[in-house]
Formats: structure tokens, sequence, C-alpha cells
């Protein structure tokens, strides 16, 4: 098989405008051992004051064997321990301690948009005849730091059952001392009682500790790209009804969608005469066969099971967050504010109707004053990152203290933190490493979907559900059936996060 190369974007389709943020990762070259290929992104940042912290972006590389006659799965790339380096003075390359991806990031205080730079990438063995993906997603460094946890909410009822200090409804600030010896039982850090069954220890992600998270949720087009590296058997089983659309249904079956929103279908059908070669997958929110398009949708945030969820992290080398890292995400340092959103008010503006023909495309963007905190209680699902602009502030843009986008609103985010079950053996340490599982399931130590709750409710849901510190989804209702066919798909999704 002759050897090709090829792009594929990750987070956010080309079309997206400059406050989208327009990661661009060029077409890749090949030598010996080493992948080069061009980057630049918009509106990027790097501060010392305030939230003290900047973005990056977090790069990884797949690659299948060329094998005559046969189809081989696409494996993640390991990066030799050297050899990691981007052109000019404006970005540096941060590499991880597994070699799973790097980080690249400003090297230097500033805010404003990303030249086109070079990155090469030294793999740890030679490419030969090897195909090669590149794949890049935004992120944003969550600094090291103390918080608190809970919002001290004086009338919390059981329903609610935020995180307390103890048997008090007051928040709980979680200080060095707490991450490094463990906070112990459930009784510790919830009035009810209501936590991990065994008590956490000093590996758990508590969140004072550094990491990245995902600037946007997991998007429809980020999702395609993971499905069309999968095998035959892997993609029969990925699919929200395995062995109802199996990958060699016609052109046009759909897989997954949402009303009013996105629809993942078979463009080219698989063969499943040998289970040899895969279907090729693609976006068609206007349902008319032409895939991939403007206004198909690329840029909404995917529904997913707690199975499909868990193996695209695996398949990023991320891993999910948990509970405490969810509010960290969303409050940063600051003393909680009583039934607060992620952008640190009691205060939200709901989404204008739009038509649906401008709701789908790309570079839609939000008219009319007032608009821009979130997605909240529309019943209706909207492109990542909608309310941001280069001017916006962090109430319009709907942001977290550190920057992250949609954590109020949009997909209901999957952590870490379900109710009464043990997931205490879940560790800061444990990120995917690239591969999945013959069955598509991932297969890291500590993760299972039996310990996956949720936080932020979604657009489907209403507003009630939305604060930072509100765990009902985690107390009443697990969103997980345990099995293949996984859960309510359209209202949850989540991103991942990676500690460092």
């Amino acid at each position: 098989m002759k050897k090709t190369t090829f792009i594929t974007m990750v987070l956010l389709a080309l079309t997206f405008q400059s406050f989208a943020n327009n990661l661009i990762v060029g077409t890749p070259t090949i030598s010996g051992s080493t992948v080069s290929f061009t980057i630049k992104w918009d509106n990027s940042w790097y501060v010392t004051t305030g939230p003290s912290n900047w973005d990056a972006v977090w790069v990884f590389v797949k690659r299948q064997t060329c094998v005559s006659g046969s189809a081989s799965e696409w494996v993640h790339a390991q990066l030799a321990a050297s050899g990691q380096s981007v052109t000019g003075s404006q970005l540096q390359v941060d590499r991880v301690s597994d070699n799973g991806g790097v980080f690249i990031r400003r090297s230097a205080a500033g805010i404003g948009n990303i030249a086109q730079a070079t990155v090469t990438l030294t793999l740890a063995s030679a490419i030969n005849t090897d195909n090669i993906g590149v794949y890049g997603m935004e992120m944003v460094n969550v600094p090291e730091g103390q918080f608190y946890i809970g919002d001290g909410h004086p009338n919390a009822g059981d329903w609610q059952v935020n995180f307390t200090d103890g048997n008090s409804f007051d928040p709980k600030l979680i200080t060095q001392a707490i991450q490094q010896n463990g906070i112990g039982a459930s009784s510790n850090y919830s009035r009810l009682s209501i936590g991990s069954s065994v008590p956490l220890g000093p590996n758990f992600p508590l969140g004072y500790n550094r990491f990245y998270c995902m600037k946007y949720e997991i998007t429809t087009a980020q999702y395609v790209a993971f499905l069309n590296t999968l095998t035959y058997n892997q993609q029969l089983r990925i699919v929200r009804y395995p062995n109802q659309t199996p990958p060699e249904s016609p052109q046009g079956t759909l897989i997954n969608n949402t009303y009013n929103g996105y629809r993942i279908e078979i463009k080219t059908p698989g063969d499943g005469t040998t289970a040899l070669t895969p279907a090729v997958f693609a976006n068609d929110a206007t349902n008319d066969n032409n895939f991939d398009q403007l206004d198909d949708g690329l840029g909404l945030a995917v529904g997913l099971g707690t199975k499909q969820f868990l193996s695209y992290l695996d398949w990023a080398a991320l891993r999910p967050m948990t509970e405490f890292e969810f509010e960290k995400a969303c409050r940063g340092p600051l003393y909680p504010v009583v039934n607060e959103y992620a952008w640190g008010s009691t205060d939200y503006t709901p989404f204008a109707d739009y038509s649906i023909n401008d709701r789908l495309k790309d570079n839609e963007t939000l008219a009319g004053a007032g608009l821009g905190m979130a997605n909240v209680q529309t019943n209706v699902n909207y492109r990542v990152g909608i309310a941001a602009t280069p001017t916006s502030n962090r109430s319009k843009a709907g942001a977290t203290y550190y920057g992250i986008l949609d954590m109020t609103g949009g997909m209901g985010e999957r952590v870490v933190g379900f109710n009464n079950t043990d997931f205490s053996t879940f560790s800061s340490a444990n990120h995917g490493d690239g591969n999945l599982t013959i069955l598509a399931f991932s297969d890291v130590t500590g993760w299972s979907e039996d310990i996956i709750g949720s936080r932020g409710f979604s657009w489907m849901n209403t507003w009630n559900g939305f604060s930072i510190s509100n765990r009902v989804w985690n107390w009443h209702q697990r969103p997980s059936s345990g099995n293949d066919n996984g859960d309510n798909w359209a209202g949850f999704g989540g991103r991942g996060v990676r500690s460092y």
C-alpha cells in the first residue's frame, strides 16, 4: 500500500470565525521518524495576573501500518523523549511524561492571535510506510491552588446535595494539605455523606493540583474523526444501537443525532464480509447526503453515552475530570456565590430563537444586546463557544474563571463522582493510552462507567439544575445504563482533562 499522509481537524472546522479560535493544523510532512506540520490559532492568551493561566493546543499523532490486502487498525503513536520543537519565539512545546502527545502554548505573556509556526514531532520509531494522522484540540490551563467546593447554600435541600464542609452548609476549602493527605470519607465533604463509598486518598484528583481542561465540549466533528480511526468491529460496537446500524449500512444511515441538532451518518459503507474495511462517517445535519458542509453542525457539542465518552477520552490520551475539578475549573479561587453559574453570577440570558438553517452553521454568531451568557433552558443545541467574541467579558462569553466555555448549559458534563460507588482508585496519573479494546471500550485502570455522574445539566433541562455546585444528577439519577447502548445521549457529553 502506498504511504499517504493526512490531517484531521479535531476541534473546529476551518470555516469557523476567529472568535471560535480558528485552530488550523496544516498537512504533515514525513521524514524518517519525524512529522512536521504548521499550526496557528486565534485569541490566544498567557496572563500573569487574575487567573494567571494560558491556553494551549493538545497535539497527538495516530499511525496505521500499510499491509497489502488488509486494513490495519490505527494506533496511538508514542513520541520520543526528545526531538519535539516549534519554530520562532512565540510558542513552546511541552512534552508529557508518558509521551502520548505535546502541549503547544505561548512562551511568554501576551494576548492575541498565534502566527503560523512549524511544529516538528519525533516519533519513538521510524514511520516507514505508515499512514499518519495529526490531531489537535484547544485546552485551558487550570493552575495549582486552593479553592472552594460547594456554594454555602443555606437552604440546600436533600435533593441538591451540594458539597459542604462536613455536617454544615458551609463551602469547604480544598487546600494543599487536603490534596496531599486525601479528603477521606464522604462525610468530610457532604452533609449527607453523598460521595465515594471508600475514602478518597491523596492520589485522587481533588482539584488542588494543576491540570489542563478542554476549552470546549467534544464536538460532532471531533467524534467523527475518532470514529474514522476505528476498525470495523470497533465501529460496530461503539454506535448507539449495536447490530442495528452496522458499519456496512447504506450511505445516509443515522448513527447518532439530537432533535433540532446534528446528524452523524454513514458516508461510505464498510465491508462486513471480512470485517476488514470500516465505514467512513460524516456530519449531515441537513440530511441531504452532502456531508460536512457549512450548515452540517460540525461545531455542535455531541451527545455521548458513558461508554462512548470514556472511549473517546482514552483515544485522545486524556481522562475524565472529577466533581472537585469541575468546581475548581468553574469558580477558580474565588469565594462561592450561592447558586452561581459558571460565569460567576446568578444571572443568565437565554439565547434568542434561531432558524435551524442559521443555527447549524459553523460561523453562526449571537445577535442582540444582552445575549451571551449560556445556552440555558433553550431546548436547542448550539455550537460550542458561540457566546464568546473577541471583545466579550466573562459574563457575556459564559466563561469560567479560567476561560473555559459552556460549563453551564451546553451538554451535561460527565464527571467522576457518582453517588455511593467506589471511585477511590481513580487517579490523576491514569490518562488514556490512545488505544481501545477490540470491543471499543476504554481499558484504563480505575475507569469504569459505574463511577461517572454529571454536572452542569444541559440545554435540555430547566434552569434550577445549572448552578456550579448542584449535584442533583449525581445523586438521584445516573445518566448511564451500563451497557453498549449507553444512555440519554441527547443532553450529555462532556470534555477531557489532563494532569501535567
